[in-house]
């Protein structure tokens, strides 16, 4: 079916808008079209959410390297499942090692990098400005002066490689800490 100009002019007008809008309100529009809009509910869940069978994450136990074949019970094709009835989870987590954002379909044992402790101030390199009494732990003085701080887990500066690297892990929503209530102040 042929766009007309009019839908044409309204695209680009509407593409440009969306891209001075703050993310706040980019939400809300989101969470409206998903609510009231099944094509717009499919979109953000092919974006959004994947097929729990298809999450990768560390084996709890060593993995066989022997898989046994099993003879195919049909030759005919097998039908695509509905995303209705396939059990689903968030596509995308943080992570609770190295703190950044990771597909969970594309998790493997090299995705994650990151370092067992924080970084912290080398006290001989700033030997001056500490007895100056600067503060130099600080986001812009690891930025500026990278080769002033370093990782007690390996001894590595900031520009070095990270120590560890493994699977990415998920935080766990059960062990989040409960919100708590208020408590009136007549029981």
């Amino acid at each position: 079916m042929p766009v007309s100009d009019e839908e044409s002019n309204n695209l680009s007008l509407l593409l440009e808008t969306i891209k001075n809008q703050s993310i706040h309100r980019l939400e809300g529009i989101l969470q409206d079209i998903v609510k009231h809009s099944p094509e717009g509910r499919k979109i953000a869940s092919k974006w959004l959410l994947a097929a729990k069978k298809d999450v990768k994450s560390k084996p709890a136990a060593p993995v066989s390297p022997i898989t046994p074949i099993t003879p195919g019970t049909s030759a005919l094709p097998v039908k695509e499942e509905s995303m209705a009835s396939v059990p689903m989870t968030s596509r995308f987590e943080n992570c609770i090692y190295c703190l950044e954002d990771f597909e969970v379909t594309q998790n493997s044992e090299t995705s994650c990098r990151y370092h067992l402790e924080p970084n912290v101030v080398d006290e001989e390199y700033f030997k001056a400005e500490i007895a100056a009494g600067y503060a130099v732990d600080s986001d812009e003085y690891r930025m500026a002066w990278p080769e002033g701080f370093f990782y007690p887990c390996c001894g590595m500066g900031l520009t070095g490689n990270m120590c560890q690297v493994g699977w990415h892990k998920a935080a766990d929503p059960n062990d989040r800490p409960r919100k708590r209530t208020r408590r009136s102040e007549f029981e």
